[in-house]
Order: structure tokens, then sequence, then C-alpha cells
């Protein structure tokens, strides 16, 4: 993976600017582990929903922008850096409505929780996963197939006896099924890489499903 002509700050410019495609796409791809993390501390679905659309509002303003393009960062410790700010702010405005007090500030470049970084790389893991394994089953429903029951601990027999197919037929769809689904994953980390040291960096965390 040589160069990354489209970046993903120069996608998330095109985004602030209003663009829907590009709005809509960041959306799709970045939300679902940012709701799962907030639903974990107890936020109800509705509540999950609307600081996500906060977070995402503050993302896309142009002064975050500038601070995250500048740093040059890994995206996601971003991301999770402005959902603990969100959360956090949402948490003492309503302690403060309680108590009759102000709201205290959460300042942005304070390093997350390395717990609650690890559970938010999870969940993003987890995402970038499910997205590459869809591009596996539009590509090969088979491989995608023998991959969830692979995923489940099932070996070869057991997959041959559910699917009809041979054991032998079996593996060779898992070794083209796992190489598949990790260009599909490389592909993944690759939209949201901005240099060549972070997506190589990326990759040495999901190496466990690139064989």
């Amino acid at each position: 993976m040589s160069g990354f002509r489209t970046t993903l700050w120069s996608r998330l410019e095109d985004a602030a600017a209003g663009q829907p495609t590009a709005l809509n796409d960041f959306a799709r791809r970045y939300r679902p582990p940012v709701i799962s993390f907030l639903r974990r501390r107890g936020l109800s679905e509705a509540d999950a929903e609307d600081v996500s659309q906060e977070v995402f509002l503050r993302l896309l303003s142009r002064e975050l922008l500038a601070q995250g393009d500048a740093a040059k960062g890994r995206f996601r410790n971003y991301l999770i850096g402005i959902t603990l700010r969100v959360y956090s702010e949402r948490r003492q405005r309503a302690g403060a409505l309680k108590r009759g007090g102000g709201q205290k500030h959460v300042p942005l470049d304070d390093a997350p929780p390395p717990a609650a970084q690890a559970e938010f790389d999870t969940l993003w893991l987890k995402e970038l996963v499910e997205r590459a394994l869809a591009k596996v089953e539009a590509a090969s429903s088979a491989q995608h197939q023998v991959l969830c029951l692979a995923g489940e601990g099932l070996t070869p027999t057991e997959i041959g006896e559910r699917t009809g197919a041979t054991p032998g037929a079996v593996r060779v769809a898992l070794h083209r099924g796992r190489k598949r689904l990790g260009e599909a994953i490389k592909e993944e980390v690759a939209s949201y890489c901005s240099t060549q040291e972070e997506y190589e960096a990326e990759l040495k965390t999901f190496s466990s499903f690139l064989g």
C-alpha cells in the first residue's frame, strides 16, 4: 500500500463542507463503535444516539479538524478522545444541574484512560471485521459461510457435514476466504489512515486477522 492520495482528513473536510456522500459514508463507517462504546456506559439507545451526534458535529468543526490534521495522530485515538469528552461533559452537566452548579471543562488533549482506549479498540476492530466480512460475502457466499462456521469453532470436517462439502474443499475455501478477508481488512484500514506509518501500525494491531 503506497500513498494515501485521498486522506481521512480530506474526506472529513468534504463532510464538514456538507457534501452528502462524504457525510453519509463517514457516519456509516464510524458511528457504530461510538454508539456501542456509549451504550456500554449505561446510556439508552436514544441518549447514545444524541451523544454520538454531538461527537460527530464537534469532529467536523473547523477548529477540531485543524487540530487533528496538524497532530497527524491515529484517527481512532482522536475519535475516542472526543467521544470521552462529550460523554464526560454530559455527565458533568447532569450532575451540575442537580447540584445547581456550573460545568467543568474537559480538555480535549487529555489522553484517554488505557482501559477505555482498549475497549474502544475492540469495538472498532469488531466493526472493521464485520465490514470486511461483508465484502467477502459479496464476493463469495461459500467462503463467507465457512469463515463464519470456523469462527464458531467448527472443524473442517464439521463444516463439511454442515454444508455438504468435503473436508478438503472446506480447507481450500477457508484458505481463500481468509486471504480475501485479510485483503478486505487492509482496504478498510487504509480507508482511515493518513500515512504509511499509521497504516503499518494499524496492520500490526490487527495482525491476527491477516494471517
